[in-house]
């Protein structure tokens, strides 16, 4: 008996070394966790202020692009304006030419006849 009761008395030996080692590897295991947890949060603050301070700094410029939403719209609509005289002038000086051209002949045979 004695024999059996050693076996016995040595697997409660390992037994509790593997339950302080499961321990200890639960405990280290925690520790690893909260502190990934902690740089996790940390970068996520860091993150977190840098969005801040890039909303801070666009602001103004949406105000700014506000103001020149309209100006820009007018330059467009005026461009478009410059382009249409352009376009009316062309064909009217177009016109113009034609009907000088079809018609020189007889202009010039009507102002050389004043001066017979």
């Amino acid at each position: 008996m004695p024999n059996r009761l050693d076996e016995i008395s040595r697997v409660i030996g390992n037994i509790e070394a593997e339950v302080r080692n499961l321990s200890a590897s639960v405990a280290h295991v925690r520790r690893s966790a909260a502190e990934q947890h902690r740089e996790n949060r940390e970068k996520l603050e860091s993150i977190s202020e840098r969005v801040e301070k890039i909303e801070a700094d666009m602001k103004p410029l949406g105000k700014t692009v506000a103001t020149m939403e309209p100006i820009v719209a007018g330059y467009a609509v005026t461009r478009w304006k410059i382009a249409g005289a352009f376009a009316l002038g062309t064909s009217i000086i177009t016109a113009l030419g034609w009907v000088v051209s079809l018609f020189a002949g007889k202009i010039i045979a009507w102002f050389l006849s004043l001066f017979r």
